[in-house]
């Protein structure tokens, strides 16, 4: 199955369902002489909207704040915000905003490897490329609220990561592949692998990383 697998058609499905719930909300506002709805079922769909956002998001989102922030009861409200996270999640518009800090300072450490490659220090840029890879995916397990081992290395990641849908089989065998240069230059096994093999290895993650943090 691919990246827009099983977890993000539940995610589309329980944000349709709460809209739904919100319109009958709506309905239920409208048809009172007085404006009133049943507090039991706004407040479900308050409470489950900021549990799914503050999931897809963080808990200092905009939509987050729009609807934690509200100074009164108002269904038509949540209604707007949560078509607004469905239109932006569907289209690809709604990121999180720690997988793109990541993403800045993994660009950072990836220039410096770079620039160890300029220079001819393989075994240095082939040490910090592993290590910004490893770093990506713990990154991608903690965001989607995956346990994993804290000792757990590249290709456990990985592999937590490919069942969870979040990469794909190839990424997964591009991943187990290019880390092995990364693995002989941490044993100091410098014998094994050419400055070719690391500037693949940089533009390996470079190309992956920028694929799963954008």
């Amino acid at each position: 199955m691919s990246i827009v697998g099983k977890d993000r058609e539940d995610i589309i499905l329980k944000m349709r369902e709460l809209i739904d719930k919100a319109k009958r909300c709506c309905d239920e506002w409208r048809s009172s002489k007085d404006n009133t709805i049943s507090g039991d079922t706004y407040f479900e769909i308050r409470i489950s909207a900021l549990n799914l956002l503050a999931r897809l998001t963080t808990e200092d989102s905009f939509y987050v704040r729009e609807l934690r922030d509200m100074e009164r009861l108002n269904p038509f409200v949540i209604k707007g915000i949560l078509e607004a996270a469905l239109r932006d999640y569907t289209q690809g518009f709604m990121t999180d905003n720690k997988l793109l800090v990541s993403a800045e300072v993994f660009a950072d450490f990836l220039v410096q490897a770079e620039v160890l490659l300029d220079n001819d220090y393989k075994d240095a840029a082939a040490v910090t490329i592993r290590a910004v890879l490893e770093d990506g995916l713990r990154r991608l397990c903690n965001a989607r609220k995956m346990a994993t081992n804290p000792r757990a290395g590249i290709k456990e990641l990985a592999q937590c990561l490919v069942r969870a849908n979040a990469i794909t089989s190839v990424q997964f065998g591009e991943i187990e592949a290019k880390s092995k240069i990364g693995n002989h230059a941490a044993h100091a096994r410098f014998n094994e692998y050419t400055k070719d093999d690391v500037l693949a290895f940089h533009e390996f993650v470079q190309r992956f990383l920028a694929t799963v943090l954008s």
